[in-house]
């Protein structure tokens, strides 16, 4: 029982983590620092730690905690809804890498990936809420 209680627990911490965290740059970190002299090389370095902590580390632990919670809580992946979650995480994945590896990268010498990379944020943004949704739905055996 213990497991469960960690693994969910767990989960809902890095979840509240990923999402809080892109929250707060959109709602406070890019509004602070979008008039500033110093704009570019502040949102590459806020970019960079975060796509460490908050993407790289926190998607992986993500990852392993949710097979674990879809194994010891519903018995794998047999359910529809769990399907789809797994299958939104694999599309953020791809939409974190596009952001922090090719668009994240270029934005500070050009104005199409700096459009890109925001465009790619709140996209993620938008489908990390909705993977928090579709966690809540799951857990109400939905």
């Amino acid at each position: 029982m213990f497991t469960k209680e960690f693994l969910l627990w767990l989960h809902v911490i890095l979840a509240t983590f990923w999402v809080g965290g892109m929250i707060f740059l959109s709602l406070v970190v890019a509004p602070y620092i979008k008039d500033k002299p110093f704009r570019n090389e502040a949102f590459q370095e806020v970019g960079r730690r975060f796509s460490l902590y908050g993407t790289l580390i926190t998607l992986a632990l993500l990852f392993l905690t949710g097979v674990g919670l879809a194994y010891t809580l519903h018995g794998g992946f047999e359910r529809r809804t769990v399907k789809e979650k797994l299958f939104l995480f694999v599309v953020v994945v791809i939409i974190s890498l596009l952001h922090d590896l090719w668009a994240g990268n270029r934005a500070i010498r050009s104005e199409f990936h700096r459009k890109w990379a925001k465009a790619l944020g709140v996209i993620n943004l938008f489908l990390g809420l909705l993977m928090v949704y579709m966690g809540v739905r799951i857990r109400l055996g939905m």
